[in-house]
């Protein structure tokens, strides 16, 4: 299903039959077009989901004020809205992989509390069954009704 899109910069899809929120970035935007992008996702609400697969391979890597950011200040702010830990699985080229595990090694060795799990993959169908994996993972309960 097709969502609306703050700008031409990203696509915004959820795909009901997965409980996936999908994300493609199709270029550059500021850090400003970037908090624009997620808070949008965030009053879109859309079914309360928290699986969202974030396709950055056609933009680089965010900057650190932009990442900082999304995880210090956006992610512990929708996960509280939406009740629950938000499941993020980054869709990336094979050339960032390593620096992005790196990265997610420091992240949750730092704080194991976090409102939210990372994931990096560099094909669609390991982001997609990682997020699969975490929806089987949470208990029936913790899932908004009527949801697999």
């Amino acid at each position: 299903m097709q969502l609306p899109s703050p700008t031409s910069l990203v696509d915004l899809s959820y795909r009901p039959d997965l409980h996936i929120l999908v994300v493609r970035w199709l270029g550059i935007t500021t850090d400003e077009e970037t908090r624009r992008i997620y808070r949008h996702l965030e009053a879109a609400d859309v079914n309360q989901c928290r699986f969202w697969l974030l396709d950055a391979r056609r933009r680089p890597s965010s900057g650190p004020a932009i990442t900082r950011w999304m995880f210090d200040e956006f992610a512990p702010l929708v996960s509280a809205h939406f009740g629950g830990l938000l499941y993020f699985s980054y869709l990336i080229a094979p050339a960032h992989l390593p620096a992005a595990e790196e990265f997610q090694r420091r992240v949750t060795a730092a704080d194991a509390a976090l409102p939210y799990r990372l994931h990096y993959a560099s094909e669609e169908s390991a982001a997609t069954a990682w997020l699969l994996q975490a929806q089987q993972a949470e208990s029936p309960a913790s899932r908004p009704a009527g949801q697999p």
